[in-house]
């Protein structure tokens, strides 16, 4: 049984990894704002060697994550000389590694919880999503699984490795998601308080915890360096969030919080609702029967997925933050456990509930199979979503192949006015495959510069100026593109061109 299960996991990854590599393929992933910005950062990183103390920027003004999303991206940008795709690469080994220890810890629930978990794992939107672009919560989803390994091995065998290991994820959720990775060392306390309390006392503990620590080093330096900016804004935070009128109505608050949390899981479970739905009864069901036998007698691992759910849910709750999709990234992962858990409930209760825990397999891999080909009706169709990354590179092929090898400026309208894709893509694409980046590329001319070390980067040859300036137009989502083509409105209008979703002005300096 143990070498089928085995060769059942390889199989369901290396299909996994088949379908995100299909789909992701020719260009066909993500490249917007959040991973154009990243990957701005991280060439300052490897190119020009200014290395960072802070990552990301988080959902509080002036208040950043970690810096180790950017060390971690920093390996695939660093073997591939830029290529975003490589960022893609990373999220798929990523994925591959998290469903690899997913699917180890549930062949204990048996055969039926392994395909049921599996389904979720290849199919799920919310999962995929996560493996089609480069975000810096998306290590969270992939690498819950393994948290949870070293939290059941550390509660078990209490090896200091393995404790080292574990403070050193729990450090490095904090880097990539703070209001996800907030909630792991409660979790970890918990457990232990709960299944083993003597481990709190052991040298090993401590010297895991010291590792959790040294994590937050860089952020630290950073505001000593810095006079404390990240606490005063997190400060003023509170003082708006406390002098805005509203009072807390706990009520209201858990409301909510459980419609974010049933909004995250639907995509979860590809938007089957009955499924969705039922899989929340069933849930409480097994916590009901699991709390009856106490907690020395429940089943360990759907104790840590349930600890990882309620903890986080409790903390959502009582902290006075926005609360979004990507924050319920390590809840989503527990949930998927907990599926596993439930159809192995199922089969417990003999062949009536072996035969409702296989019509619910088979109703999933029906629903998943749809999705899937879903996915690849919808790959066929040219995207019209001008963050996709053909769509943009197709666009500075244009501008290059119109300059005919000559110089030229460019200017690009982006809803978000920071044009960091197109700051990023022209001067890895155009160096890259045309031997120079425009002799001006921004959101407009004389703008004061967004992007520091720019000047110190490659600019490749310098061939004559063509005289053309070229305007590159997301769609006008904002109604603010006129105040933008205010700016161009006295230069020449040569011609105009639609590649996919962007508008194209090819105009000449006056």
């Amino acid at each position: 049984m143990k070498n089928k299960q085995g060769i059942l996991i390889l199989l369901i990854i290396l299909l996994g990894v088949i379908y995100r590599l299909t789909l992701s393929s020719n260009g066909n992933f993500i490249f917007n704002m959040d991973n154009s910005r990243d990957m701005v950062d991280v060439r300052e990183m490897v190119i020009l060697g200014k290395l960072r103390l802070i990552g990301p920027s988080s959902a509080i003004e002036g208040f950043y994550n970690g810096p180790f999303w950017y060390y971690l991206l920093g390996i695939p940008f660093f073997i591939s000389g830029g290529n975003p795709y490589a960022s893609i690469l990373m999220e798929i080994i990523l994925w591959a590694v998290g469903g690899f220890f997913l699917l180890k810890l549930v062949s204990r629930w048996g055969i039926l919880s392994i395909a049921m978990v599996g389904c979720i794992w290849v199919a799920s939107n919310f999962i995929l999503l996560a493996s089609q672009y480069a975000f810096n919560p998306n290590p969270v989803i992939f690498l819950t699984p393994v948290l949870i390994y070293l939290l059941e091995r550390y509660l078990e065998k209490n090896e200091l490795v393995v404790s080292i290991f574990l403070w050193l994820l729990a450090g490095l959720f904090l880097h990539f998601e703070m209001a996800a990775g907030i909630f792991i060392p409660p979790v970890i306390l918990t457990s232990i308080y709960l299944i083993n309390r003597k481990l709190l006392y052991k040298k090993i503990f401590w010297i895991g915890f010291l590792f959790y620590f040294l994590l937050l080093l860089p952020q630290l330096l950073f505001e000593i360096k810095h006079n404390f900016i990240m606490t005063k804004s997190v400060m003023t935070y509170l003082t708006k969030v406390s002098s805005s009128g509203q009072s807390y109505n706990l009520l209201e608050r858990v409301r909510t919080i459980s419609l974010s949390y049933y909004d995250t899981l639907l995509p979860t479970f590809m938007n089957f609702k009955l499924f969705t739905s039922s899989l929340l009864l069933l849930f409480f069901a097994a916590l009901f029967i699991q709390l009856k036998q106490g907690i020395k007698k429940m089943d360990q691992l759907f104790l840590l997925n349930t600890l990882l759910i309620t903890i986080s849910f409790t903390g959502f709750v009582l902290l006075p933050i926005n609360v979004n999709r990507w924050h319920f990234d390590a809840v989503v992962v527990a949930s998927i456990f907990i599926t596993g858990f439930i159809i192995k409930s199922l089969a417990d209760y003999g062949k009536s509930g072996k035969f409702a825990g296989l019509g619910i397999i088979i109703t999933l891999l029906i629903f998943s199979l749809l999705n899937v080909k879903n996915y690849f009706s919808a790959l066929k169709v040219p995207s019209n979503d001008p963050a996709n990354f053909k769509n943009e590179i197709s666009s500075i092929d244009f501008v290059y192949q119109k300059a005919e090898g000559k110089n030229f400026k460019v200017y690009t309208y982006l809803p978000s006015v920071y044009d960091y894709p197109y700051q990023y893509l022209f001067w890895w694409h155009g160096l890259k495959k045309y031997g120079f980046v425009p002799e001006d590329y921004s959101y407009a001319p004389d703008k004061p510069q967004y992007i520091s070390g720019k000047e110190k980067l490659k600019t490749g040859n310098s061939p004559e100026s063509s005289g053309f300036i070229f305007l590159i137009k997301q769609p006008d989502q904002e109604g603010r593109r006129h105040l933008w083509e205010n700016e161009f409105k006295k230069m020449e209008l040569i011609s105009t061109e639609k590649i996919g979703p962007n508008e194209l002005e090819i105009r000449k300096e006056i």
